[in-house]
């Protein structure tokens, strides 16, 4: 041990060395001064006191040496006296008066004891005047002394005004703490709560948030429950009160606050429930089942859907459906749901029968999302319609598809590409019923590849940044966990690493709002206590960590968010990382979705950055743009045409309507919001230009930036 110590410590002894050679020359010349032999000492023998409390001295003695003993505090002699406030080790080596050396003593531990100081915390508060309180210290597993000297683990005290209590002490190994942290008891009057909720007017089944204001005390709700927010699902209208109790005393009950629940057991009236096709079509009409007399039911808007439930996915052609059960829901005006009312459709056979998928082609659609130089790549979208239901990706290019089965597909260009200049990608669907009469979809498009940017060399470190699935708290907040993962992908240490999250872009924007933020990093990395992720001055939440060449470090951000006002429910997030290489230049990167800084795999992490996306809710596909389920062009005012809203501006749409059979009732190339449901191509009664009657039609409507939208609509007059 002695010879692995003395090489740890060789430049603090070549500098004792040193000094004992200019000691041995004085004014001499040191070509003139020829060394003696020098005989190795024996290192002295270290004992002395083996444990203090912080702050006492420890006295450290060294024996066996026949010259100066030299510690590596600095300090000289057979005797030293330390006050170390940590546990510390200690070692000394002997010099002889020839100037030579012996080895490292064996080292002496002095530890410190140090108990933590104890938490202490109060029954209640705040309290009624002249209450007595309980405060219990935690956090002590020896003696817990108190300021009026009593000892134990509680005591009681009469609070006769708002009073801090502090000085609690923990005594382990006869080593006091440092005195406990202040706490405040609170003596006060309670006032009566102010309740409010989130919506009073609700749906049965719906569920509410009842909170409760202006009680620094226990709010106790009259049905018995208690505390500040209460989640709450009422069956039927009622008012809520409540009180504020601190201590002994409560306060007069607060004003009440009434909730109304609308009906939730509507059970619509229908024509029929049970369907079938006519010969020779394979399919049924589920739309049949909504009466042509609209005073039988109240207003609002027809859904069918896939399973018993509203939120469930949309069935696309209700008015083609084989063999199976549907359900179909009315939406009220005031925002409640039916009971689901099953659907059944039997299909019967029928001689020289049209196949299913003839009624309802595949179709499919294709667009380039997002087209990036850097990067070298380009994110490519689809959206399948009718009988399509799977889908397979190809290209002419030579470079790599990330996925070739899936709607959503990235394509890394590679450099045959660029010199082509332009690649043509394809998604098919396959034949739906084989050798029958019916055949896959086929879209294509061509990208121009973009030129790449120069590279600075200087992309070395990476940055990866996940989201875990979201947590659902009261008041419409969820908790969100995101980790970051930092990579090292140079060939030397970085210094000065420095990661930057700012939350206001991801969520502020939407209207969504941060409650709190909590940053943690592992292997001893600091984190920057005041960071909140909002305004420019809080968003780095760590800087001046080093990393290791090779090395890694995850870094979990915990973020509280509020959507009650938020626009969407779909946010996007990116951090970046800054660093020092050895000489001095600044490494950046974006960060990339998921916990690998570089998922292709390339050793260029620059070239990855798709943001983090998170979706709390299921989103419609459309994006921002807003389309309705239908319309009523019935001249009062309200709905008379059929409204796109949301479409960026300078974007055009064509528009395209079609009856159940499948022929063209509207069309517009310029779509103007302006159709009030009259047809304006082919023959409807024998008159164009008359008004459409009630039901269901198809549309496609598409975007000039490449977006179409395919799906039906309700028609109500």
């Amino acid at each position: 041990m002695n010879v692995a110590i003395q090489k740890l410590n060789s430049s603090w002894l070549s500098k004792i060395l040193l000094m004992g050679v200019v000691l041995t020359l004085g004014a001499s010349s040191y070509a003139q001064i020829t060394a003696p032999p020098c005989a190795t000492p024996t290192p002295p023998i270290i004992g002395g006191t083996p444990s203090i409390c912080r702050g006492e001295s420890a006295i450290l003695s060294a024996t066996g040496c026949s010259g100066n003993v030299i510690w590596n505090t600095g300090q000289t002699g057979n005797h030293i006296n330390v006050q170390p406030q940590l546990t510390t080790r200690y070692t000394a080596l002997c010099r002889t008066a020839e100037g030579c050396l012996s080895c490292f003593a064996e080292v002496w531990k002095v530890t410190v004891n140090t108990p933590t100081p104890p938490i202490v915390a109060a029954a209640e508060s705040p309290v009624c005047s002249g209450d007595m309180v309980t405060l219990t210290a935690s956090g002590c597993a020896g003696t817990l002394t108190w300021p009026d000297g009593s000892t134990g683990r509680s005591i009681a005290v009469r609070a006769v005004q708002t009073m801090t209590f502090a000085g609690v002490v923990c005594t382990e190994k006869n080593c006091p703490s440092s005195p406990s942290v202040p706490i405040e008891v609170a003596v006060g009057q309670p006032t009566k709560p102010v309740l409010s909720v989130t919506q009073s007017i609700i749906c049965a089944g719906q569920t509410i948030t009842l909170m409760a204001g202006n009680c620094l005390g226990v709010v106790r709700w009259f049905d018995g429950q208690v505390g500040i927010n209460r989640v709450f699902t009422p069956t039927q209208s009622r008012s809520f009160r409540a009180l504020c109790q601190m201590g002994s005393c409560q306060s007069d009950s607060s004003d009440a606050l009434p909730i109304t629940v609308n009906a939730g057991n509507l059970r619509p009236v229908l024509t029929s429930t049970t369907f079938t096709n006519g010969c020779p079509y394979q399919t049924a009409d589920l739309t049949q089942a909504v009466p042509a007399d609209k005073t039988r039911n109240p207003a609002g808007v027809w859904l069918f859907r896939t399973r018993a439930d509203p939120a469930s996915p949309a069935l696309q052609s209700p008015m083609a459906v084989e063999t199976g059960d549907y359900y179909l829901f009315l939406q009220t005006a005031d925002g409640c749901y039916s009971k689901p009312i099953t659907l059944s459709a039997q299909i019967a056979p029928c001689t020289n029968a049209i196949a299913p998928c003839m009624s309802n082609p595949a179709r499919v659609v294709v667009w380039a999302d997002s087209l990036n130089g850097s990067r070298g790549s380009v994110v490519l979208q689809a959206q399948l319609r009718g009988s399509a239901t799977s889908s397979q990706w190809t290209s002419t290019g030579t470079g790599l598809l990330t996925s070739d089965k899936s709607v959503s597909t990235r394509y890394l260009f590679s450099e045959t590409d660029r010199q082509r200049g332009a690649i043509v990608f394809a998604l098919t669907t396959p034949d739906p019923d084989g050798n029958g009469p019916c055949a896959g979809a086929l879209a294509s498009l061509t990208v121009a590849v973009p030129l790449a940017n120069s590279q600075t060399g200087t992309e070395v470190v990476g940055l990866g940044k996940m989201v875990f699935e979201p947590t659902w708290l009261p008041n419409r907040e969820v908790e969100l966990v995101y980790q970051l993962t930092i990579a090292n992908m140079g060939k030397n240490p970085l210094a000065n690493v420095q990661v930057v999250d700012d939350l206001d872009r991801a969520f502020a924007g939407s209207g969504a709002r941060v409650q709190s933020v909590t940053v943690r990093a592992d292997n001893g990395w600091a984190t920057n206590p005041a960071y909140s992720g909002q305004g420019a001055d809080t968003t780095m939440l760590l800087a001046g960590a080093s990393l290791p060449t090779g090395a890694k470090q995850v870094v979990r951000l915990t973020v509280r968010l509020n959507i009650g006002q938020a626009n969407t429910l779909t946010f996007d997030n990116q951090a970046h990382v800054n660093a020092l290489d050895v000489n001095g230049t600044i490494c950046r990167d974006v960060s990339t979705s998921g916990n690998d800084p570089d998922p292709d795999k390339n050793g260029n992490p620059g070239d990855n950055n798709e943001p983090t996306v998170l979706t709390l809710h299921s989103v419609a596909a459309e994006g921002d743009v807003f389309i309705p389920e239908g319309f009523s062009p019935n001249g009062d005012g309200i709905n008379d045409n059929f409204i796109v809203s949301r479409v960026p501006a300078g974007t055009t749409m064509q528009l395209r309507v079609f009856n159940r059979w499948g022929n063209p009732v509207f069309e517009r190339e310029k779509y103007q919001n302006d159709w009030n449901g009259t047809a304006n191509v082919g023959v409807v009664s024998g008159v164009n230009g008359q008004g459409l009657p009630e039901g269901t039609y198809f549309y496609v409507l598409t975007l000039s930036d490449g977006r179409e939208y395919s799906r039906f609509m309700t028609l109500n007059r």
